[in-house]
């Protein structure tokens, strides 16, 4: 498990992309990187993501609550791959289960925020309760959408055996160029 680094002419830019595992040792590299990125492209294990929602959904909170992720409004694709295997979901239900999900995590954030806030009231508290409350995505007091957030999410169903009609790599490519050159 490591980083991997590449620069690719895409269409008629070039790009470079950087894949960081979602393991979380690399927290700090992702949140660096995220700070240079133009695009994010958050690959979701379709097959497995029934038993994964909770780690997944945790990991793609912290992605789209990243300060220069929303900030630059970021374009994001969540990339539901394996849609060959049997036991893929579709995007359309990975979509509602990860807002489910991201709405009860930003539940247990907020009451969280609060209660640190409510403590003892030395300055750590306070810095960690004002991040914990930064961090909210959506609307408060209502359930949270990918739509409501200042950046464009876009779900996409893909996989990468040949011969498969779900996505492949040239929605990939496109989404990419669009994302670079903008």
């Amino acid at each position: 498990m490591a980083i991997n680094t590449v620069e690719t002419d895409i269409h008629e830019g070039r790009a470079l992309l950087i894949d960081i595992p979602g393991h979380p040792k690399f927290k700090f590299d992702r949140d660096s990187h995220l700070a240079l990125a133009k695009g994010v492209l958050f690959v979701i294990d379709s097959s497995t993501i029934t038993q994964s929602v909770r780690t997944t959904a945790e990991a793609l909170y912290e992605v789209l609550a990243n300060k220069s992720v929303q900030e630059k409004e970021c374009p994001v694709l969540l990339l539901c791959n394996k849609q060959d295997e049997p036991s893929s979901v579709s995007n359309t239900r990975i979509k509602a289960m990860l807002e489910d999900e991201i709405n009860s995590l930003r539940a247990s954030r907020q009451a969280s925020a609060k209660s640190l806030g409510h403590a003892n009231h030395d300055d750590d508290d306070d810095a960690a309760a004002e991040e914990k409350a930064a961090d909210f995505l959506g609307y408060d007091g209502k359930k949270f959408s990918f739509e409501d957030l200042p950046n464009p999410v876009q779900l996409n169903e893909s996989s990468m055996v040949i011969g498969h009609d779900a996505g492949g790599f040239e929605h990939i490519e496109r989404w990419i160029a669009d994302t670079v050159q903008s």
